[in-house]
């Protein structure tokens, strides 16, 4: 929404419960708490915007100045609280404000300087949040390139309150930067006024309009920026191995033969590979590669399938860049929705259409009629897919019910507006990886997609044969692919033998507790090495919202597990993944000033946590959820408490089917897909505790072979 300055406060004065609506509508953020926000905290902006001290500043933005309401930043899912625009003497300038109806009673500095206490709980500093709007407009913002603008930020406390901790060591660096205000006199009259008069002098309606209609763009030297870092093998994370350097240079050989002769045609590479094939190492090394060649000219992102693996490809790539910015080149396939939405879908249902999400070419047709796209075809020169197999398909088979997860189902499949964005799409993925009821997306739908698409040169690529993880033991993926399986455990196929060094070297050790996990572990990461634990949703997340689950009693945390040792009777205690504001990289991370930081032993993590990152060892819990029984694999349904599995849940105890009963195959196959993921996260060995004895008797006469 842009505003001018006098209309906004006209209309505060005059419709304010009005205007908390339109918010509502345009932003799409509903809800109570943000409505009770919007009526609280706009009408004290409005107060400082129409003070009588600037009356120079407010008569100069009075008609023709312009502040946006949450904006949303283009191509993201941030929305600025508000945005003011002009110009200073000799430049455009931007000025994004962070609004906040906080109580700060008893708050405190943080650990570190993105994070402050705020009622005991560790969040990111409101300072910091601004920052990284400001780098992301800086770097990302069509209106700011084009104008040459300058672009600030601030906090507003828009209650009486002191913010003195919040500037405290380690903050004030920060807040020196990006300053925090509060609605109090002297912090109006005397701090926050003048900030706004120094950066703003008079108005500029062009940039204004420019600002507001702003796309998405790369600037290509904080691009090339990045790519040479994660090039640079003395400081990138990212090492390619055999077979990654195989399947690199054969991607890039063929996007660079296409695009030196058909530059103008659409493209689609599919590189398929089993698990620690490096993937997801080959999908940085092929952004920086593509970033900085010749043939490539415009935007390209790196695209991430769920909110655990955007959260760690954002830190990542934060890290590579150094600045807040960089998290800017990693976009959510969720954005790549045109803009279809729960409130246009029903007001064509009102129109008499059907809207029906098998009909979503027909859908997405009506939208090009009547609207614009929020993300153009062709806006990006590459989009990198990882873990492509997670991407949703409302239209496979079966996924009819599936929670959408953010995704307007209406809109089809998500792998299709990627190819309509993008000039060449790249999916890395593994089918046998697709875990929740959503993850629908296979090599083959993908292939077809692009052939309905018009999308004729099309490349797939296989890892087959790559191994970076499990010791580079081919064959002890192919012994665990036999232990999921409904074979003898006598069948010739299982040989994996742990001493034959030829094919890598690997350890599996069933252990007698789960203490006993926690004992191996802890040597190998006094030696430095990195240790998770880890276990498919066979306990509930009983601790999920609270604020300290760590200091929780042992027997109220998620893992609450009797043993015997030493004749006495022990409980083992664990939390689940202990994420706060649902930032996954506090439990991949260990985050300084986090409780996994200090013990990464604290917390056990999930297979949606722990798909596509590499850890030293791992200690696995093999719960109930899976059991063996004479010659088959059993899925125990009460013992699954994946929130992602409706449907499969369901079709399990027969509930919405009566005719055919229950079904559980479809959830067996999800569980050994889980375990699957969790035996193949580490480099060096696995520490297994198997909670059900049938089950542990059964691997151990496959180990033992």
């Amino acid at each position: 929404m842009l505003f001018q300055v006098g209309e906004f406060c006209e209309r505060v004065e005059s419709d304010l419960s009005g205007l908390a609506d339109d918010l509502q509508e345009w932003s799409g953020l509903f809800g109570d708490q943000q409505r009770r926000a919007w009526m609280q905290s706009l009408p004290k902006l409005s107060v400082v915007l129409a003070k009588p001290e600037l009356s120079t500043f407010h008569l100069s933005l009075g008609n023709s100045g312009h502040v946006a309401f949450e904006y949303r930043l283009p191509a993201s899912s941030s929305l600025c609280d508000a945005v003011l625009l002009g110009q200073t003497e000799s430049s455009a300038a931007a000025v994004i404000l962070e609004l906040k109806e906080w109580d700060l009673t008893g708050d405190q500095a943080g650990p570190r300087e993105s994070l402050v206490y705020h009622h005991g709980n560790l969040l990111l500093h409101p300072a910091d949040q601004v920052r990284g709007y400001v780098e992301y407009c800086r770097r990302f913002h069509s209106a700011v390139a084009d104008f040459n603008a300058l672009v600030h930020g601030c906090v507003f406390f828009t209650s009486r309150v002191n913010p003195a901790e919040y500037r405290l060591p380690p903050h004030k660096d920060l807040t020196d930067n990006f300053p925090v205000f509060s609605f109090t006199d002297d912090s109006v009259n005397d701090l926050f006024v003048p900030f706004l008069r120094r950066r703003l002098s008079v108005p500029y309606a062009d940039f204004a309009d420019a600002f507001d209609k702003g796309v998405y763009r790369q600037n290509r030297q904080f691009v090339t920026q990045v790519a040479v870092t994660i090039g640079d093998e003395a400081k990138s994370p990212f090492v390619l191995l055999d077979e990654q350097r195989r399947g690199y240079e054969l991607v890039l050989d063929e996007i660079e033969k296409r695009m030196a002769v058909h530059a103008n045609e659409k493209m689609v590479v599919v590189v398929e590979g089993p698990p620690g094939s490096g993937k997801s190492v080959l999908a940085a090394h092929l952004w920086a590669a593509l970033a900085k060649s010749k043939y490539v000219d415009g935007n390209i992102v790196f695209v991430t399938t769920s909110g655990c693996q955007r959260k760690n490809w954002e830190n990542l790539f934060e890290k590579m860049s150094g600045e807040k910015a960089g998290r800017g080149l990693v976009m959510p396939a969720n954005r790549f929705n045109p803009g279809l939405s729960p409130i246009w879908v029903k007001e064509q249902r009102e129109l008499g259409y059907p809207m029906l999400v098998a009909e979503w070419q027909e859908n997405y047709g009506m939208f090009q009629e009547k609207k614009k796209s929020k993300i153009a075809d062709g806006a990006f020169a590459v989009a990198i897919v990882d873990e492509a197999h997670a991407l949703i398909d409302p239209t496979a088979h079966g996924a009819e019910g599936v929670p959408p997860s953010g995704w307007a189902m209406h809109a089809g499949p998500q792998a299709f507006h990627v190819m309509r964005c993008s000039d060449v799409s790249i999916f890395l993925m593994d089918s046998e990886q697709s875990y929740r009821d959503n993850e629908t997306t296979t090599p083959d739908s993908i292939r077809r997609l692009a052939k309905d698409k018009g999308i004729e040169h099309v490349v797939t690529i296989s890892l087959a044969g790559s191994q970076f993880r499990c010791g580079g033991s081919t064959a002890y993926l192919n012994w665990l692919e036999r232990l999921l399986s409904h074979e003898s455990p006598n069948s010739p196929k299982a040989s994996w033998n742990r001493a034959h060094h030829q094919q890598g070297t690997f350890s599996v050790q069933i252990v007698e507790d789960p203490q006993a996990l926690d004992d191996h572990l802890r040597v190998h990461l006094n030696e430095g090495r990195t240790v998770r634990l880890a276990a498919t949703y066979a306990r509930e997340w009983k601790t999920k919202g609270l604020d300290r689950p760590h200091q929780l009693p042992v027997d109220q945390k998620d893992f609450a597990i009797a043993y015997r040792r030493d004749n006495a009777q022990r409980v083992w205690g664990k939390i689940w993944n202990f994420v706060p504001d649902e930032d996954y990289t506090w439990f991949i991370q260990g985050a300084e000033g986090s409780s996994i930081a200090e013990d990464p032993l604290c917390e056990v993590g999930c297979p949606y946590v722990i798909r596509g990152f590499d850890f030293d060892y791992l200690g696995v819990l093999w719960l109930s959820d899976l059991v063996w029984r004479t010659d088959r694999w059993v899925a125990q349904v009460d013992q699954v408490h994946d929130s992602a599995l409706p449907r499969t849940r369901k079709a399990a105890r027969g509930e919405g089917n009566s005719r055919r009963g229950a079904d559980p195959t479809e959830l067996i196959k999800r569980l050994q897909r889980g375990y699957r993921i969790l035996l193949s996260r580490a480099i060096h060995g696995v520490y297994l505790w198997v909670e059900d004895d049938e089950t542990r008797r059964h691997i151990e006469i496959l180990l033992k072979r």
